[in-house]
């Protein structure tokens, strides 16, 4: 990997924030400092960190930066995942984008990121997700996850999962669908990508059955904040939830933000 490619860090603006969700993340541990690419070493100290599971945009170095600016250093870790999947959550982001959360599927196996954030880093990660109106945080038993580190964490680790649960792709039934953009091993649902989810959801809520409707569908989600809070507000009616939930929510924590990225 080419640390000093600068399209680790590249923001994607208008349309291009939408359909390149979850944007693009290396395929190894790193460190985000000020704004810099830099492999991580062993001299940069995770003992005091707080270790949190990034299933979609929060692996990307862009999507770091984003949210973080050039003042703040994260470290990013590889970790492999069993027996769960990242699937398409029942909301749509101010910027277009139908956005990912945990799924538990027996078999699969993926690969994801550990970030690891100092306090005053998690309460800003906190409202960047919306915690309490998009997203929960939560706590993932350490036995529960089954997952392979290949970093010591010692005790629990955290995350964020959609408040409404998953989309459900099927009318009559309940069917959820991955983001093909993250790749598993051994995967037992189908994935498509971020144009086929958010085309989905036009025929869902518009009945779009045309690109044209599609792409009018998500401009008015984007310029229309009244409009956008009503397709969330049907989006969180219609979302499905795992039978028994493999996470604990922490149920202290409401984000004063309703927007989330």
């Amino acid at each position: 990997m080419n640390f000093l490619d600068k399209s680790w860090i590249d923001l994607p603006q208008g349309v291009n924030r939408a359909t390149k969700y979850p944007y693009d993340a290396p395929n190894l541990s790193f460190l985000l400092d000020q704004g810099i690419l830099k492999p991580l070493t062993n001299t940069f100290h995770l003992a005091k960190k707080i270790p949190i599971l990034a299933i979609g945009s929060n692996r990307s170095p862009s999507q770091l930066l984003r949210k973080f600016g050039k003042k703040e250093t994260v470290a990013v870790t590889d970790v492999i995942i069993k027996n769960f999947d990242v699937i398409y959550a029942s909301l749509i982001s101010y910027y277009g984008a139908v956005p990912a959360t945990l799924w538990p599927v027996k078999g699969s196996e993926v690969k994801l990121s550990i970030i690891w954030l100092s306090n005053s880093q998690l309460k800003k990660m906190h409202e960047t997700e919306a915690v309490g109106k998009a997203y929960d945080f939560v706590e993932f038993d350490y036995q529960l996850l089954n997952f392979k580190s290949f970093y010591n964490i010692q005790g629990n680790i955290y995350g964020y999962v959609a408040k409404f649960g998953a989309l459900n792709f099927n009318l009559s039934d309940f069917e959820v669908k991955a983001l093909s953009a993250i790749k598993a091993k051994k995967r037992v649902i189908s994935s498509i990508n971020q144009q086929k989810a958010l085309k989905f959801l036009a025929s869902r809520i518009i009945n779009g059955k045309s690109k044209k409707d599609t792409s009018l569908f998500r401009d008015k989600v984007i310029s229309n904040k009244k409009y956008r809070l009503t397709v969330i507000k049907k989006l969180n009616r219609i979302g499905i939830q795992p039978h028994n939930l493999p996470w604990k929510i922490i149920d202290n924590i409401q984000s004063k933000s309703i927007k989330f990225y």
